[in-house]
């Protein structure tokens, strides 16, 4: 995980400046989109691209059209970085600096005070579809933290894997559980969609991007100012392509995955189109 999230700082400024606008009387609508464990030369923009299996010219553009970081550091690991993100803190500060391995109780504590959250107060709708890996046990799910909804996954990706290992064994003690795609709504108990398998891990990046969209469409149309948080599951192992875009590349899994990050780019032509 150590290549995750390397524009923690940059997205605590952006929400920032945002957030300043809002308390004016300016409210733009904000979507933050996070990759998890992208590497800094993966995109064409950052010189991957066709070299890394394939082109990302939807990334791209969007990289030519804003700006792009190129000397910067970044936490080393998922859970940090996420917890950056959330509060604008110093991860080791919010009892996050390293991820979940010896703990079964992990994540953001109530007290600490979220980017959902502050633009919950401001009147924004917020949402998040995606990974969160702060905290699965009660009172430390994402609705718990200032989002109105939340579909996806409490931890990581590599959980998928279970199902499908020969010593798994749910009879054993019961120690080691499937993990589950999970939904909420702020106020309710977030509820178990599905085993987050092999074929949930290859389907949930089309999951997510269909709801993020929806989630748009919807706030636009009722005029809501809207959050939109939009941590997907990719590159994070096990690196498995949607049904859309497995063998696409003819490349491997890996350059599949990449196409379908730069397919996503229906997620950003639908902002850009009702932020007007």
């Amino acid at each position: 995980m150590r290549f995750l999230n390397r524009v923690y700082l940059t997205a605590a400024l952006i929400c920032l400046a945002t957030l300043c606008h809002a308390q004016e009387g300016d409210k733009p609508n904000v979507v933050l989109i996070l990759m998890d464990n992208l590497g800094y030369g993966e995109l064409g923009s950052y010189g991957g691209g066709a070299l890394r299996g394939a082109p990302t010219p939807n990334l791209d553009t969007l990289a030519e059209e804003g700006f792009r970081l190129t000397n910067f550091n970044t936490e080393t690991q998922c859970t940090p970085s996420r917890a950056s993100i959330m509060t604008g803190r110093y991860a080791i500060r919010t009892g996050n600096a390293s991820i979940p391995i010896s703990s079964s109780v992990y994540g953001l504590v109530q007290w600490e005070h979220t980017i959902a959250e502050m633009f919950s107060e401001l009147g924004y709708n917020t949402a998040m579809y995606g990974k969160w890996h702060l905290g699965h046990t009660e009172g430390r799910f994402p609705t718990d933290q200032g989002f109105d909804v939340w579909y996806g996954i409490p931890n990581s990706s590599d959980e998928a894997q279970w199902l499908g290992s020969p010593d798994f064994d749910r009879n054993v003690g019961g120690l080691i559980q499937p993990t589950y795609i999970m939904e909420a709504k702020k106020g309710e108990t977030p509820q178990k969609v599905k085993v987050y398998d092999k074929k949930a891990r290859s389907e949930i990046e089309k999951e997510l991007a269909e709801r993020a969209i929806d989630f748009i469409e919807t706030s636009a149309k009722k005029e809501d100012p809207f959050f939109l948080y939009l941590p997907f599951t990719q590159i994070h192992s096990p690196i498995l392509p949607g049904t859309d875009f497995d063998g696409s590349t003819g490349n491997g899994y890996y350059a599949d995955v990449l196409a379908e990050m730069d397919g996503n780019r229906s997620i950003f032509i639908t902002f850009v189109m009702n932020m007007g």
